[in-house]
């Protein structure tokens, strides 16, 4: 009875307990269930709830959609930081505006999504497509052609659980997602224009404010010689002060990053790497230059490319003029090196006049395959009817594009294009090039016949073959071993961040310094393919100090690193950024003390003796705008331009901005002219508020920045 009184002290409490004890227990495991009151296996939150599986989807698609629009398979380290990034930023905007619009009684539903989708396929078949579209079916086009391109578009759900079209139906996606988003963003944006409220008192206030001055003017660096002895320091209090002041908006990070310190062990051959690898290729050479070429090759297991190129083909510098003017046809190229990195040897074992493309109409006719099961059309029957219409077409030459309505998907009638000889079947463009203007080879592809007709030719050029036999310059195993011996002894010889930059320097080790890295980056400074070693540095367990094992970066470096410096998200600690605070108020000081002795020199000298001195030059009939922005004033900052406005007239007197020092000689300043109703001063204000598209930009930082964010995207490649 003691016990159940106990239980009835504490029974909401011990009912909570038990209920998530009893929920462990039908899950099987504890860690499912104080994950979901915690952080730690969250890779990222939007006010409170997790992104995770919503940030991996959008990523997903957009890297679909990149490889679609750039043509490229994969990416590396540095584009695929960009499409976090540009994956991360979406998400945000996209939650913000989704909370901003909601407040307002608006939401983006899925009726209106069916709606953008039919709008935007639609539009590309008017003179102004949608953009997303356009870049879309434009890149499509290029891989499956334009007939292709409209019919895939107009059957694209079809894709969705399609596993050969899942990648293009995630691009898809990715630009329906995107178009959302601006659908999203402009709509809010016009909401704001169309709501603020400019009060009558402000709009007046503002066109009252906003003076005109004609000046002389020069503006002086601090950098000039004339002022090399002058100094400036920032006091403790001061530095204090500024922070106090200013840390939520200057110092407020709104993600985590960390400062980090690497050295680098270059994997270089060594001298006997370098002979033992000289003396490999020309002992190959040896045993090429006396055999048949077509034994060599097969003995290597490599394809002898039948190709025909011609001079331009040649990307690499100098093989051009070996291939076509140092060589004969028929002389092998002995060993060469190119630019430390290949050794190369081989022959040039063909010359003809060839014609560069070759012009055809053609029709496609695909048959019954263990890939297209759904097809009715047997082999024999498509090679049959590629006969029939050979004859067909050769009876009567233009034939072809009338025949082509029965066999070209969709309305398009014409499948006339160009084919070059290189990126085309060897065998078919060798056809093409036997077959004169106007008549018909028919080749036997893999899952179709194709008939075509040849219609022009480019003029004939001179293109040769050639076998080309290459060897990189790499470092051996023992050389690599080395190395990383030598990377392993010194990050067990150092304790912490000073260490590894004083020993390193002890030993002429190269160290690169990271400031300011986020979770995502792929680069360290300019140190490329680094996301292995930053992913280490924004590890849970990893602190400052601490010194990473031997990390083995593609191949081309070992690296010891360390973590100078951790910054978590939000306000940043004082001690943190002392230095950062002390730099920037000294300059300014600086800039200030410059600009006493500028008054002091023009009390004696006038301001075109003193251009001269000071490196700078003077302007005469500068027009200055109080309200105006920077590149409308000459590059005067709003500090100085207050100040220059309340100067005295036909005084020449030294200003300090923020970086420079603006010598002025107010010599008239005209009153504004407030309007009657007050348009012109609204639209003005309207214009400084929300009107340009970075003002637009700030208001989406703004709302990102007071957003609840937990970015632990650095989980991502963990989880």
């Amino acid at each position: 009875m003691a016990a159940i009184g106990s239980i009835r002290k504490h029974g909401v409490a011990l009912m909570i307990i038990i209920g998530i004890a009893l929920l462990a227990f039908i899950l099987g495991d504890l860690s499912q269930v104080t994950s979901t009151f915690s952080n730690k296996n969250v890779m990222a939150k939007i006010d409170g709830k997790s992104v995770d599986q919503e940030y991996r989807t959008m990523y997903e698609q957009t890297t679909a959609l990149f490889k679609l629009l750039q043509n490229k398979s994969s990416f590396d380290e540095n584009e695929t930081a960009q499409i976090h990034e540009t994956t991360w930023r979406s998400l945000m905007q996209e939650k913000v505006l989704d909370k901003q619009l909601a407040a307002l009684g608006l939401s983006y539903n899925n009726d209106m999504v069916e709606e953008l989708k039919a709008d935007m396929l639609a539009s590309l078949n008017t003179q102004q497509p949608n953009q997303y579209m356009m870049q879309f079916a434009q890149a499509l086009a290029q891989q499956i052609g334009p007939e292709n391109t409209m019919n895939v578009l107009s059957n694209i759900e079809e894709y969705a659980h399609n596993e050969q079209g899942k990648d293009l139906y995630s691009a898809y996606q990715a630009i329906v997602h995107y178009a959302v988003l601006g659908e999203k963003y402009n709509r809010y944006n016009a909401l704001a224009q169309n709501t603020l409220y400019f009060s009558n008192p402000l709009a007046k206030k503002i066109g009252a404010d906003n003076k005109t001055a004609m000046v002389s003017m020069m503006a002086v660096s601090p950098e000039a010689p004339a002022f090399k002895d002058i100094t400036a320091s920032a006091s403790e209090k001061e530095i204090k002060d500024f922070y106090n002041l200013h840390k939520n908006d200057l110092f407020k990070l709104g993600e985590k990053n960390r400062d980090i310190d690497v050295a680098i062990f270059p994997i270089n051959p060594s001298a006997a790497d370098l002979k033992a690898i000289e003396d490999s290729v020309r002992g190959d050479y040896a045993k090429f230059s006396t055999m048949d070429l077509a034994a060599y090759a097969s003995e290597k297991n490599m394809p002898l490319d039948s190709t025909y190129f011609k001079e331009e083909d040649i990307v690499l510098d100098g093989l051009d003029s070996i291939l076509f003017k140092a060589t004969p046809v028929g002389s092998f190229i002995e060993p060469f090196e190119y630019e430390n990195s290949r050794w190369y040897f081989g022959k040039v074992f063909g010359s003809a006049e060839r014609s560069d493309s070759v012009q055809v109409a053609l029709i496609e006719l695909p048959y019954k395959t263990s890939q297209n099961k759904e097809l009715t059309r047997t082999r024999k029957e498509a090679a049959a009817l590629a006969d029939s219409l050979k004859n067909t077409i050769l009876t009567n030459q233009n034939n072809i594009f009338a025949l082509q309505r029965d066999f070209v998907a969709g309305e398009r009638t014409d499948s006339t294009l160009w084919l070059p000889e290189r990126g085309t079947i060897v065998e078919l463009y060798n056809g093409l090039l036997n077959t004169p203007n106007g008549g018909v080879y028919v080749y036997k592809g893999q899952g179709a016949y194709l008939v075509l007709q040849v219609l022009n030719r480019t003029t004939p050029i001179a293109k040769r073959q050639f076998v080309l036999y290459d060897y990189p310059i790499a470092a051996s195993e023992a050389t690599i071993r080395q190395v990383k011996s030598q990377a392993t002894e010194f990050a067990a010889s150092i304790n912490n961040d000073a260490e590894l930059i004083s020993k390193a320097a002890e030993k002429g080790i190269q160290t690169v310094n990271g400031t300011g890295v986020p979770s995502m980056s792929a680069t360290i400074g300019q140190l490329p393919n680094c996301h292995e070693i930053v992913s280490w540095a924004f590890s849970d367990d990893v602190k400052k100090d601490d010194i990473s094992d031997v990390i083995n970066v593609e191949k081309m470096f070992f690296a010891v690193a360390s973590v100078k410096t951790i910054r978590e998200a939000g306000v940043q600690k004082l001690k943190d950024v002392k230095t950062d605070i002390e730099s920037m108020l000294s300059a300014e000081k600086r800039v200030e003390a410059i600009a006493e002795k500028v008054n002091k020199d023009l009390a004696s000298s006038g301001m075109q003796a003193l251009a001269t001195t000071y490196a700078s030059q003077v302007r005469d009939s500068v027009r200055l705008v109080f309200a105006g922005d920077m590149y409308q004033n000459y590059g005067v900052d709003g500090k100085a331009l207050g100040t220059i406005f309340s100067l005295p007239t036909n005084k020449p007197t030294a200003v300090s901005g923020k970086n420079m020092v603006y010598v002025v000689d107010v010599k008239e300043v005209s009153d504004a002219t407030v309007t009657d109703e007050l348009n012109l001063e609204k639209n003005f204000l309207r214009n400084l508020v929300v009107g340009r598209e970075r003002n637009e930009g700030t208001i989406m930082n703004y709302l990102i920045q007071n957003t609840k964010l937990i970015d632990n995207r650095n989980r991502f490649y963990q989880n």
